[in-house]
């Protein structure tokens, strides 16, 4: 803590000497100045309306700025005559040129921005007449100027009222002939456009040849500083184009080409030279824009240079006024904008102030570039502090402006420091690229030495699992010959996987002899038809040759040849869904074409390239869906530049690709050819079928009396098989499905499923898809799933838990880790059931207190006066407690006759209390039986009775309507009572359940677990309400 402090107080120390050490030089440049200045004769001052020029040589002197006091009359527009008169006009004042006029009091009075005036300056002139000119800048909106009793210069036309001036700017240089004695330089000028009116910048006065000299210079050195910022602007405009990532790039570019905008609309207005007759308003909104917007967009490139260093909100609240002010300039009158420059300059000051107070924070913290761009400002700011003293008439020994050049330091200096940091940063890449490469290298290597390693234990394998097929070992049952053919398909797989990475190996190093020779292209495709066929396996897809009777040889790799075909068909035949896949081969000049044409998914034209590269694809979800590595085109492509010729591709999206190469035509006529293909071809193509056919499997037969039916989902065979080999001990029944849409339709097809094993990555609907999709109709707890992901990533489990798993398994895994959680999930199912079938129990033996109270109120008022009716009473309540209070029924089903009769036990019941009011109605079909729910038609005709027809005085019909049909059982339970609101309507089964009795939730809740649907209810307010229930004749579920 201590060495943080020293460091800091040091850093500190520094900076203050540093900022000494600029201060001094700055001084130090400007008293040498002063000093040169004062070399020369001091320049003389107009004084109340006189300026003596008697003592100035203005061939030796220079020139002269027509600073000083003038005579000023407001509201008057005097001529040379009305000075010749005897009575010569009184001025309303003496006023210092250059200013504006709102800054004068006249009679006690401040005069406002609109009118007009007269300046007037007698010039002391000694000797002989001699020739001079007059440079008179744009001063005014509208001027008119007399020299020695003539008109030498107008621009716009003065006049008294607004109507008949007119504004222009109109910079311009005049000559004239001095007389011998005094004379006077009269000035009219009118404003009824700007905010403030006046003679904004002084007239200057010296020879020809000298002001032609000075505006040469001037002219020299703003067409340069142009160059330059346009250069500037454009140069990092097209980095920023290149590299969108470094936005101070773009704002550099920004203030360098309003930099250069600037130089056009203010001072000699350059802008005129190209256009002349360019607007007073255009010209005078493009000099507040660069102001503005060069504030604004250098305060956002401070920030970005050094972003810990400035405060965002700062930074952004300049900004933004600025831009606020830019739309001022643009949308307002002149009259309106510019009256509010002055609040502007004390914004623009304190940002300034505000970036050095910046650049010391940075350079104390170390920040590299901070002290050369603190020194350009400091530059800068000094020079335009100069230019404001000396346009207030405070400093006169240097006749310059140096604000121009300060800003041109300073520029160079950001420029330098941009510069700086492009090159860091391509020194950064530049050493980022040899780690890269180092690395890449290293990774070849190690694909190569790994691969080598790998080759030879998985031949191993391979040989030993042939040899025990083949007997070696003794006979094997079915399921041993069985499970060996799945280690002997996998290890080809393997094994072909490691050739295409050997070969991607050997081909990045160029590392690939070719055995060239003549080959008969029409031989050996023919010969190998089988095997392009057999890669198709259960796919709706055709294979077709389409070659001429005579086809040349070519100078070819045989089995490079061949690599190259396997490598496009089965690339053709794994995106093409369905369709045909067309050879054809033509000669083309001294060479052969060949070309693999297919109607598949075709390739998008920004994807064309990228799929030549290793390890690419069109996209990640056409990688998912048809699966693949990424490697066989790349080879392909390599192969054929081998032999070379070129490898391209002509596609369009949705109707299939072409891939199509050359190969040289060979001389000779009896080819050296193999027309059979070989073991290791076949061997190759066996390993790649499995990955480009997807098949379903079918258990191998369900065992009776198993408990469990297991439902496992992959799109590769053979993990399907290894799933059914480790569950085949465990007295489960294991059904398979290649794909989300099969084990859907397995699911909604009848059959009883307890678990789902759900691989994540599969063709067309994904795991999570699949997963959602069955959690629409089964909970958790109804039909738990087992997600299988090679990936274990957090956010890859928590949006396999989000679609709706139980519980995840990552790939590869040991048997008895998927065992155990198999069984886990299956006991937790099992108890959860258990759990329902409890509570079934309980409810059913549940009665609503109010029912009994009402029930036993009714059996006594008739049994004085209508004792059968009280005896018919208390059987149907007997029957009805007697099915009400069955604990020991455990069951998950009931016969529809038991439910029946518990309902006309409470029907009767119910119409013995409510007499005329209750009307009832069976339409039951004969000889009809079935299994359902137990109380799920009793509950639904009492919620008839209770909500529907007691709320009317009048009463209501209940229909209770029992009907077959070719899918099961359908019950309507109908009555014509108050109805059920809309809005309640599409809430109802969110409610809980009553306490004491069955709801409609509860039966919703149990249609859904068994059959996976639930009621379908249909109600309107006033007319009544029906609730169906279908029993279907297989259910899905199992409770």
């Amino acid at each position: 803590m201590l060495a943080v402090r020293n460091r800091t107080r040091r850093n500190g120390i520094a900076l203050v000497a540093l900022i000494m050490l600029i201060s001094l030089v700055l001084a130090g440049a400007a008293f040498a100045l002063k000093a040169a200045g004062d070399s020369r004769q001091a320049k003389p001052m107009a004084q109340r309306g006189e300026l003596d020029v008697r003592q100035w040589n203005f061939g030796e002197d220079g020139i002269l700025k027509l600073n000083g006091e003038w005579a000023f009359y407001w509201n008057r527009l005097l001529s040379p005559d009305d000075f010749a008169a005897d009575r010569v006009p009184q001025p309303g004042g003496y006023f210092a040129v250059p200013d504006v006029w709102t800054g004068y009091r006249v009679e006690g009075k401040r005069l406002p921005g609109h009118g007009y005036a007269t300046y007037r300056l007698t010039v002391k002139n000694g000797g002989a007449p001699v020739e001079l000119a007059l440079k008179i800048p744009a001063m005014a909106p509208a001027y008119q100027v007399y020299v020695a009793g003539r008109t030498v210069a107008e621009s716009g036309t003065v006049a008294a009222d607004k109507e008949r001036s007119r504004s222009a700017y109109r910079p311009t240089t005049v000559s004239f002939i001095a007389p011998a004695g005094d004379f006077d330089i009269i000035v009219q000028v009118s404003n009824y456009l700007f905010a403030r009116g006046g003679m904004w910048f002084g007239l200057e006065l010296g020879t020809a040849d000298r002001l032609h000299a000075a505006r040469e210079g001037n002219l020299a050195f703003d067409m340069f500083f142009f160059g330059c910022a346009i250069m500037l602007g454009l140069y990092h405009l097209l980095v920023y184009a290149l590299r969108r990532s470094d936005r101070s790039a773009l704002y550099f570019s920004i203030c360098c080409l309003l930099g250069a905008l600037w130089e056009l609309v203010v001072g000699e207005l350059y802008i005129l030279q190209v256009f002349p007759d360019a607007s007073i308003r255009l010209i005078n909104s493009l000099g507040y824009l660069t102001y503005y917007g060069g504030v604004a967009f250098v305060a956002l490139f401070m920030r970005e240079l050094f972003p810990q260093d400035f405060s965002a909100k700062v930074i952004r609240s300049l900004a933004g006024i600025s831009f606020v002010f830019m739309a001022s300039a643009v949308v307002l009158p002149i009259e309106v904008y510019t009256r509010w420059i002055s609040v502007y300059h004390v914004i623009a000051i304190l940002g300034g102030f505000y970036f050095l107070l910046g650049l010391m924070k940075a350079i104390i913290r170390r920040r590299t570039g901070a002290l050369l761009q603190l020194i350009g400002w400091m530059i800068y700011m000094s020079a335009a502090l100069h230019d404001i003293l000396y346009n207030a008439n405070v400093i006169l020994w240097l006749d310059k402006q140096l604000t121009p050049y300060g800003l041109f330091i300073l520029v160079f200096l950001e420029a330098a420091e941009l510069a700086r940091r492009f090159s860091r940063a391509f020194g950064t890449i530049e050493s980022m690229s040899k780690k890269l490469l180092s690395m890449n290298r290293m990774k070849d290597e190690f694909l190569a030495n790994t691969s080598h390693e790998l080759k030879t234990p998985l031949h191993g394998i391979l040989n030993m699992s042939e040899s025990m097929l083949e007997g070696a070992a003794g006979s094997l049952n079915d399921v041993q010959r069985e499970h060996l053919g799945i280690v002997v398909s996998v290890a080809r797989r393997m094994s072909n996987l490691i050739n295409d990475l050997l070969d991607f190996s050997r081909l990045k190093h160029s590392d690939i002899p070719l055995n060239s020779q003549s080959v008969d292209v029409r031989s050996i495709l023919s010969a190998n038809m089988e095997i392009f066929r057999h890669y198709i396996r259960d796919k709706p897809v055709t294979v077709k040759l389409q070659l001429p009777e005579r086809l040349p040889n070519v100078h070819a790799d045989e089995n490079r040849l061949l690599q190259i075909m396997y490598n496009l068909i089965g690339n053709a035949i794994k995106f093409t869904p369905s369709g045909e896949i067309i050879v054809t081969a033509y000669p083309e000049g001294n060479r052969l074409r060949i070309a693999v044409s297919d109607t598949g998914i075709g390739i998008p034209e920004d994807k064309r390239d990228v799929i030549f590269q290793s390890f690419e694809q069109i996209g990640t979800s056409v990688a998912r869906e048809f699966g693949g590595t990424g490697l066989g085109l790349g080879i392909a492509k390599r192969l054929v530049e081998l032999h070379g010729g070129l490898l391209t591709v002509d596609s369009e999206v949705g109707k299939g690709s072409t891939f199509s190469f050359s190969m040289p035509i060979s001389g000779e006529t009896n080819p050296v050819t193999s027309i059979v293909a070989t073991s290791d071809q076949i061997i190759v193509y066996n390993s790649l079928h499995a990955e480009l056919a997807a098949t379903s499997y079918e258990p191998s037969g369900n065992h009776e009396g198993n408990k469990y039916t297991i439902l496992a989902v992959d799109d590769d065979p053979i993990n399907l098989r290894v799933l059914m080999g480790v569950l085949a001990n465990e007295s489960y029944t294991v059904r398979t499905a290649s794909s989300g849409e099969a084990a859907l339709s397995m699911i909604a097809g009848g059959s009883p499923i307890d678990l789902v094993i759900l691989d994540v990555m599969m063709p067309g609907l994904s795991g999570y898809e699949t997963c959602r999709r069955i959690r629409r109709q089964y909970s958790v707890v109804d039909l738990p799933i087992l997600l299988a992901t090679v990936k274990n990533e957090p956010e890859d489990l928590i949006n396999g838990f989000e679609a709706g798993a139980n519980d995840y398994l990552t790939k590869p895994f040991y048997s008895h880790e998927l065992r155990a959680r198999v069984r886990s999930l299956l006991e937790m199912k099992r108890s959860a059931e258990e759990a329902v079938r409890t509570e079934m129990a309980f409810l059913q033996a549940q009665i609503k207190p109010h029912f009994l109270f009402n029930t036993l109120n009714t059996i006594i008022a008739t049994a004085l006066d209508r004792p059968q009716m009280t005896y018919d009473l208390l059987m149907e309540l007997s029957k009805y407690l007697r099915n009400s209070f069955d604990f020991g029924n455990r069951d998950k089903n009931t016969s529809l006759s038991k439910e029946m009769e518990l309902v006309e036990a409470y029907l009767f019941i119910e119409k013995a209390r409510f007499g005329n009011r209750l009307r009832v109605v069976y339409d039951l079909e004969d000889n009809l039986d079935g299994l359902l729910p137990p109380l799920t038609i009793q509950p639904l005709v009492e919620n008839a009775v209770r909500h529907g027809l007691t709320k009317r005085w009048t009463g209501g019909t209940v229909s209770i309507v029992v009907r077959s049909t070719d899918r099961g059982i359908v019950i309507r339970v109908h009555d014509d009572g108050a109805g059920i609101p809309k809005e309640k309507l599409d809430r109802i089964f969110e409610a809980r359940q009553e306490p004491g009795g069955v709801g409609l939730r509860n039966i919703q809740q149990r249609m859904l677990r068994m059959y996976g649907y639930g009621l379908e209810i249909e109600s309107e307010t006033d007319r009544g309400t029906t609730v169906t229930v279908r029993i279907p004749t297989n259910p899905t579920g199992k409770g």
